[in-house]
């Protein structure tokens, strides 16, 4: 069977740079006569024949590093330091995000050492693609006056109109939001029709304008939470502790539709009292009405009491009370989480003095909380909006979206900004 040679053999049989690449024993097994001629082949033999002259200076390249034992091992140290390095910075959390902001301080440093280290070599040192490095050269070099963030306008037309990203920072500063979750800013926002962008779009740019995320947490893989499809299927209750400046602690008695996230009703008291969770239920019984509803607590004393219990039984099961993770599988989790809403957006930033000041000031934030402030996982409603009925539906307050995509492409294409002609 006759054998057949690589091309690359052939050319470097041609060039003399076979010792380079094989060893003894491999050069031995080729025939004389094959290596004879290819030795005697001309250069001009083959079409394209002038890439390997290409091939040719990086080999000798490699053979000249390679018979200095010293630049071989500085060589392989310098890969291993930079392996070492990027496998470290790889579980830092953010580090791609400071490499992006830092893009001037990176083009300008790749721009300045091209001469010596090809850029494709020098953008692995930041683990970066080219794509992203031409990005990050476009954005730098062809900056716009009118572009907010000096992007030209004219290569990326889809990027917020000024005007638009003062919205944002008018909402994500504005002292009756101040501690509300971004995703309820964004919502608010949209819903007064101030903004029309997509929450992602809303995220990058609060990014941007440097207004970072609260801290989140994962739910375990065997969470399993309770599910419900309307209001008054589920009421829950819980007690929350706050403690005023004046060193005394009260006690806050909540009843909370589970569907809607609705507070139905709260009050405050200087201890956990079983007879005011009986009046929080008994009024919101009154007002309501329901036919069938489950009421889900956690097995506090304030729940499990002759006062609830004997008012419970009144209502001819029409309330029915459950414990949590006694009686059922669920959690309380969906109050819990609301005590941490109050307290982190709304009781901490205040100063609250004494028990008079706390009971005024929670006169003023639960409507804020049932009204005015609309939450993503009720599709952009209120709780109120909700709790009556009012569908859950991000897309009805995406309406505008589009044709502000457009007017803002538009406007953004026809600037006059000088860099950009």
């Amino acid at each position: 069977m006759r054998t057949s040679w690589d091309t690359s053999i052939k050319h470097l049989a041609r060039h003399g740079l076979l010792e380079a690449i094989l060893t003894s024993e491999q050069i031995a097994k080729v025939p004389k006569s094959n290596l004879w001629r290819w030795k005697h082949e001309q250069d001009d033999k083959y079409l394209y024949s002038e890439i390997n002259q290409i091939i040719k200076q990086e080999i000798e390249l490699i053979k000249r590093l390679n018979q200095s034992s010293k630049i071989k091992k500085l060589n392989k140290s310098y890969f291993k330091l930079h392996d070492t390095f990027h496998e470290v910075i790889s579980t830092i959390k953010g580090i791609k995000a400071q490499i992006n902001n830092k893009k001037e301080l990176i083009v300008n440093t790749i721009e300045q050492v091209k001469g010596n280290i090809p850029i494709q070599k020098a953008l692995k040192v930041f683990n970066i693609s080219r794509s992203t490095y031409e990005n990050y050269k476009t954005i730098i070099i062809h900056q716009c006056d009118v572009s907010y963030f000096k992007w030209c306008t004219k290569r990326f037309p889809n990027q917020l109109l000024p005007k638009e990203v003062e919205t944002i920072k008018h909402y994500m500063t504005h002292k009756d939001y101040k501690h509300w979750s971004k995703s309820s800013i964004y919502l608010r926002a949209i819903r007064n029709n101030a903004i029309h962008c997509g929450l992602s779009t809303f995220y990058k740019y609060c990014r941007l304008l440097g207004y970072g995320n609260l801290k989140s947490f994962s739910k375990k893989d065997t969470y399993k939470p309770l599910i419900t499809s309307r209001p008054n299927e589920v009421w829950c209750a819980d007690v929350t502790i706050f403690k005023t400046e004046d060193h005394t602690k009260h006690y806050i008695h909540i009843l909370m539709d589970h569907y809607s996230k609705k507070i139905i009703g709260c009050r405050i008291e200087r201890s956990s009292s079983g007879k005011t969770i009986r009046a929080l239920l008994q009024n919101a019984f009154e007002e309501y009405r329901p036919n069938a509803t489950l009421f889900l607590t956690d097995g506090g004393s304030e729940n499990v009491n002759s006062n609830v219990s004997s008012f419970l039984e009144s209502t001819e099961n029409k309330l029915i009370h459950r414990i949590a993770q006694r009686n059922v599988v669920f959690s309380n989790s969906m109050i819990e989480a609301f005590n941490k809403v109050l307290k982190h957006q709304f009781l901490y930033p205040r100063t609250i003095t004494n028990g008079t000041a706390l009971n005024k000031v929670m006169a003023e934030v639960l409507p804020i909380y049932n009204n005015q402030r609309p939450q993503l996982i009720l599709g952009g409603n209120t709780p109120h909006e909700t709790f009556n009925g009012k569908p859950i539906y991000l897309g009805q307050y995406r309406q505008g979206f589009k044709g502000q995509k457009a007017i803002r492409i538009i406007e953004n294409q026809r600037t006059s900004c000088k860099k950009c002609n």
